[in-house]
C-alpha cells in the first residue's frame, strides 16, 4: 500500500547559498520563495521556485562537523535530497517500514515540521526526506517577516532529478511505495505524483551524480561550488 505523498522540493548542497543563488535564481530564472533560514543545526537553507511551481532548496553548511559539510567534502556540490510531504508522518513511516524499507532519523519534536529519511541506496542514489508541515511558503516567509517573491509566469521549469541505478525493478517498487505513479520500460523508470510539478526519473546504469532536468532551460555543467548539471528537456 503506497503512502499519500506529494513532492515538495529537491535540495542541492552548496558551499555558499549567496554564490549558488546567482546560478539557480538568476541564471535559471527563478525567484526566492523563502528567506535565508538557520535553526542552529549546523546548516542554512533558502528555496527558489520556478515557472510551474517546482522548488529547489539550497543547503549550506555552517560548521565543519555537520552532515552538510561532510556531504560536500565527500561529493562536492550536488543533489542532496528530495522531500515528499505527507498528511501525517507516523502513518507514512509505518507504511514504508511495513513494505520492508529502513527509515532513519524520525523526528516529530517540532510543532511545524516532522521528518524522516530513506537512505540513497534504497531509492537510486538520492536521500528521500518524508515530511509533514501545516505551513505554506507564505506562512514560512511570514515567520521571518518577509513574503515570497512571485513565482515566475514564464521561463524554464524545473522538472526534477534524474538518477542512475542498475536495478530498475527495485527502484520501481520503492517509488511505488512512496506514492508515485510509476511508468517504466527496459531502460528508465519515470515517477510522477499526479499534477505535481516535480517528478523523478531513474535510468539504468551504475550510480553516479544525479542531474536536474529543466524544461526549455539552459544546460549547465556540474560545478563543485555551484551544483549539479542540468539537462534541457522539451515539453
Amino acid at each position: 500500500m503506497p503512502i499519500d505523498a506529494v513532492p515538495d522540493h529537491v535540495a542541492v548542497a552548496v558551499p555558499s547559498i549567496a554564490a549558488a543563488g546567482r546560478r539557480w535564481r538568476d541564471e535559471l530564472g527563478g525567484a526566492w520563495c523563502s528567506p535565508p533560514h538557520s535553526d542552529g543545526s549546523g546548516f542554512a537553507t533558502r528555496q527558489v521556485w520556478y515557472h510551474g511551481g517546482a522548488k529547489l532548496e539550497l543547503l549550506e553548511p555552517e560548521d565543519d562537523d555537520g552532515f552538510a559539510a561532510g556531504f560536500l567534502q565527500r561529493f562536492g556540490a550536488r543533489v542532496h535530497h528530495l522531500t515528499l510531504k505527507v498528511p501525517a508522518l507516523r502513518p507514512a513511516v509505518e507504511t514504508i517500514c511495513a513494505a520492508g524499507y529502513d527509515v532513519v532519523d524520525v523526528d516529530t519534536s517540532l510543532d511545524v515540521w516532522h521528518e524522516a529519511f530513506l537512505r540513497p541506496s534504497q531509492v537510486g542514489g538520492i536521500i528521500v526526506q518524508v515530511a509533514w508541515s501545516p505551513l505554506s511558503e507564505w506562512d514560512w516567509a511570514a515567520l521571518f517577516g518577509t513574503e515570497p517573491e512571485p513565482v515566475p509566469s514564464t521561463g524554464p521549469q524545473l522538472l526534477g532529478p534524474t538518477l542512475f541505478h542498475p536495478d530498475l525493478d527495485a527502484c520501481a517498487r520503492i517509488w511505488t511505495v512512496l506514492g508515485g505513479d510509476v511508468d517504466r520500460d527496459d531502460e528508465v523508470v519515470r515517477v510522477a505524483w499526479g499534477s505535481a510539478p516535480l517528478d523523478v526519473e531513474v535510468r539504468r546504469g551504475e550510480p553516479t551524480d544525479p542531474v536536474l532536468r529543466v524544461a526549455d532551460g539552459p544546460e549547465l555543467v556540474a560545478d563543485p561550488a555551484l551544483g549539479p548539471a542540468t539537462v534541457s528537456v522539451r515539453r
